[in-house]
């Protein structure tokens, strides 16, 4: 309501578009509170969007109160608040958009809400970084001056999707959700993407790359099969993340196919060893600097979230050690019989193998035996020694990681998604995540033949048993054969 009344209440305030009713606060107030309350969930229901165009001193640009509108409903389509097809009338946000002149220069507030007339939510991710791109867009369609942008995957992308060239300026306004944050200072994954923008801006060499983001204060772990580098995992004080999840345009692909980041085995291959040597090393040294926490036999944990939702994972204690008395199967492709409510490996006898389904091959981590590699064998090239302070897992939760990566290779896949948990397999780490939470309930170290805690293991009761489920989909995909191929490919 207070938003309202100052955009709607400015002397040379004018409404140029709305799919609302009425003229006055209170009107449009009472419509916006009735979505909100179809989604009680949501604490931010509204966004307060402000576009400027550009001001010069001896130069103003000007637009009419119909391009305003078009330009209101082009920036709202782009962002989500708005179908790009009209006939999607239910994916629909609230919104009111009016024109101000009050600062010797024309600028646009929009009004959203963030909850469409169907009930879903417009996703605020990425919004400073998407606002960038659509509103540079518009102005080159519009004939207006393209003004600088944020950074250089701004500029990359503008330049391939639209031709639209445009410089690059150290100035950085808030997202929407650094504007809500509680959090002031930014999070390690905010750092660390801000330094891969920065280290990414003129097509460097991978030993440049690594070499900026090094003098950032950021490890660079790279991921290598053979030759063949598949990305890298990046490291800022004690949180450690995979390039894709730090931000998706900053996946080993599209580091190389859109920012230009050129490989060279022959050339590359010394930095990137001595890199990879340094990050084992300072992980190492993170685990061991939480040394003083293993004797407290207090496993407990904590996390900050940014104003992205990003989550860093502060595992400053790790559970006193454990004893394990039997060693991880010999051979991954093994499915299992299913184990007591305490099992032990060494209880477990009947095995049968698994063959890849032909059809559903992981693009990157094959582990069918057409390239010679079983899934054991990937695991013994990818493994590191072990840190001296890692735990070995819990004796009641020893058995779970085999039964992750045995129905991984039943269904080919090194990634889970289930309806409450997911599972990723990354080069020698199994991690357990639940939905919408980035901190790891459960990640484990696979080192010669055996598993080790990396941190403390928050598993419910109810998710173990969800674990062990996937057991008896394994058995029984391979058990019934005229049935199996079409269970797996479910």
């Amino acid at each position: 309501m207070d938003t309202l009344k100052y955009v709607l209440g400015k002397d040379d305030a004018a409404i140029v578009d709305t799919n609302m009713m009425g003229t006055k606060p209170d009107e449009f107030n009472q419509q916006f509170l009735t979505i909100k309350y179809t989604n009680k969930a949501v604490k931010r229901q509204c966004a307060h969007l402000i576009i400027s165009i550009a001001h010069r001193p001896n130069y103003h640009e000007h637009l009419s109160n119909s391009q305003y509108s078009y330009v209101a409903r082009e920036y709202l389509k782009d962002m989500g608040y708005l179908p790009k097809e009209e006939s999607s009338v239910a994916a629909t946000s609230q919104f009111v958009a009016v024109r101000h002149h009050d600062r010797n220069h024309e600028h646009l507030h929009i009004i959203a809400s963030r909850i469409r007339l169907d009930g879903s939510l417009v996703n605020d991710s990425y919004d400073y970084f998407n606002s960038q791109v659509s509103t540079r867009r518009i102005a080159a369609e519009l004939g207006l001056e393209i003004t600088p942008t944020t950074n250089e995957a701004v500029a990359s992308r503008l330049e391939q999707e639209y031709g639209i060239i445009t410089l690059t300026s150290p100035n950085r306004s808030k997202s929407i959700r650094a504007v809500n944050s509680k959090h002031k200072t930014p999070t390690s994954k905010e750092i660390i993407r801000q330094a891969i923008g920065e280290a990414i801006k003129d097509r460097p060499t991978v030993s440049t790359f690594i070499e900026r983001l090094e003098e950032n204060n950021i490890g660079v772990l790279p991921k290598m099969q053979g030759e063949e580098l598949l990305g890298f995992t990046y490291i800022h004080n004690d949180v450690k993340i995979a390039g894709y999840q730090v931000y998706k345009p900053y996946s080993w692909n599209k580091l190389r196919s859109e920012y230009g980041i050129m490989y060279d085995p022959d050339k590359d291959k010394e930095v990137i060893q001595q890199a990879k040597a340094r990050a084992i090393a300072r992980i190492n040294s993170i685990i061991l600097s939480n040394n003083d926490y293993l004797n407290n036999d207090k496993p407990t944990s904590s996390s900050t979230s940014d104003s992205n939702g990003d989550t860093d994972s502060n595992s400053k204690t790790l559970v006193s050690t454990y004893t394990l008395n039997s060693n991880y199967p010999s051979e991954i492709p093994v499915i299992q019989s299913k184990l007591e409510d305490n099992p032990t490996l060494e209880t477990n006898k009947t095995k049968k193998k698994v063959q890849p389904h032909p059809k559903k091959q992981h693009p990157q981590q094959d582990i069918s035996e057409e390239n010679g590699l079983t899934a054991k064998q990937f695991l013994e090239e990818q493994s590191s020694p072990i840190p001296p302070s890692l735990n070995l897992l819990p004796s009641t939760l020893k058995h779970l990681p085999s039964i992750i990566t045995d129905y991984m290779l039943v269904t080919n896949n090194f990634r889970i998604k289930g309806r409450e948990l997911s599972a990723s397999l990354d080069s020698n780490t199994l991690s357990v995540y639940r939905h919408g939470d980035n901190t790891p309930v459960m990640q484990t170290c696979y080192s010669q033949r055996t598993w080790y805690e990396e941190i403390p293991t928050r598993l419910t009761t109810n998710e173990i048993e969800q674990i062990e489920s996937l057991r008896f989909f394994t058995q029984q995909a391979l058990i019934d054969k005229p049935r199996s191929q079409r269970g797996i490919e479910q």
